[in-house]
């Protein structure tokens, strides 16, 4: 009787630390699997992890092909997996096949008494005894099997493993459903990439086949002011088709460089606007800041507008001195600061953003107010502008 007792004492402590071994173990597997979002990824994860935590020699996924009415394999691990992966049995049939149609698990030590055993796929691995069980969604559907082979040091499975290996494949759904999802939208922003990436060069082609146009009726032009109010036109579209050129060139869901954005908006400017001053000077800062597309097309746009003013009414055209304007770029804490300033004579003491006699000027108070900007107005002895608003 004492040996009995024993006996059966020993087999629930073996139970009950195998049990903790387990748990121990399938916690530190579902983490890993949890902080995975690459779907290939996951499931080689995932099989590695059947294979540890079910102490078994092999273990595949296998997942449900229904135009061809099949069930393959579709990532195996153990000595034989080069053998077997992708291979396929009918649908509902062996014990895959039974699991998936009945949603239940199912165990056996001894295949060659299974009715349901389809038979080994390769000769290399020779199938031992086995615990499978389903992938279930939380719509109560089946997305495919997962099973463990060949317990090591030739031991049994018991039933007590079945609710181990139950919660592993739960975690293991929700880790092929979550990466699926991840993969079918990571899919659809390519595709909206390419679509919009395609829309930003026909708008940039149309821009700049637009300001073409325009360059060439300049050259007809005898009126001055419609010149002039061409010219500024013909800017502020190649500004904007500069952006488009960027967007092109990056994947659109990223940021902006605005420095680099900023600094090719100026070189054009002065390149267009030397016809006014030649003995003008720009500076660009080296501050690198990020920005997002619609509000570096709006900074932009703004610095256009305020260059051009610069140009036209910072100096006199006989003047001696060279002209020099700064642009400066800042960033704090999250605020982003651009400011514009020259060595100029300055701002009108009546000089508002909002005076319907400066075009340019009224076009800056928009932007300022789409951008949810401020801009602050200074002479210190030329004209300084600063424009803030959060990043």
């Amino acid at each position: 009787m004492e040996d009995k007792e024993s006996n059966e004492e020993k087999s629930r402590n073996l139970h009950e630390n195998l049990q903790k071994e387990n748990l121990s173990l399938l916690l530190d597997t579902i983490e890993g699997i949890n902080n995975t979002n690459e779907f290939k990824t996951v499931l080689y994860q995932s099989m590695e992890a059947t294979r540890l935590v079910m102490r078994s020699e092999a273990s595949s996924l296998l997942l449900t092909d229904d135009e061809n009415e099949e069930i393959f394999i579709s990532v195996p691990t153990g000595p034989a997996k080069d053998d077997v992966v992708g291979k396929s049995i009918p649908l509902y049939k062996g014990i895959a096949g039974w699991v998936l149609e009945h949603k239940k698990p199912y165990l056996t030590n001894d295949v060659t008494q299974s009715e349901h055993f389809y038979g080994d796929l390769t000769k290399n691995f020779t199938t031992r005894n086995l615990i499978c069980v389903p992938l279930i969604n939380k719509q109560n559907e089946v997305i495919g099997v997962i099973q463990a082979l060949n317990k090591r040091k030739e031991e049994d499975y018991k039933s007590v493993e079945i609710p181990v290996f139950q919660a592993l494949a739960s975690h293991i759904t929700i880790a092929i459903e979550r990466t699926r999802k991840i993969e079918t939208m990571r899919d659809m922003i390519q595709q909206k990439d390419v679509m919009i990436a395609e829309i930003h060069h026909r708008v940039k082609n149309n821009l700049q086949a637009l300001s073409g146009q325009i360059d060439v009726e300049l050259m007809e032009l005898d009126d001055e002011h419609a010149k002039s109010v061409l010219k500024k036109v013909v800017l502020r579209m190649k500004s904007m088709a500069k952006l488009h050129d960027m967007l092109c060139e990056k994947k659109v869901n990223h940021k902006i460089d605005l420095r680099s954005y900023l600094k090719e908006l100026v070189d054009r400017i002065e390149e267009t606007m030397s016809f006014l001053l030649h003995d003008m000077e720009i500076e660009v800062s080296d501050k690198n800041i990020m920005l997002s597309q619609e509000k570096a097309l709006l900074c932009g746009l703004i610095l256009n507008e305020l260059l051009i003013n610069v140009y036209k009414h910072a100096f006199f055209e006989d003047q001696d001195k060279v002209g020099h304007i700064k642009v400066n770029l800042a960033n704090d804490e999250g605020l982003v600061i651009l400011s514009v300033a020259d060595n100029g004579i300055g701002l009108p003491d009546d000089f508002t953003l909002q005076a319907k006699s400066s075009i340019g000027m009224w076009i800056v108070h928009e932007l300022l107010q789409k951008l949810n900007a401020e801009m602050a107005v200074l002479n210190d002895p030329g004209a300084r502008f600063t424009i803030t608003f959060q990043q």
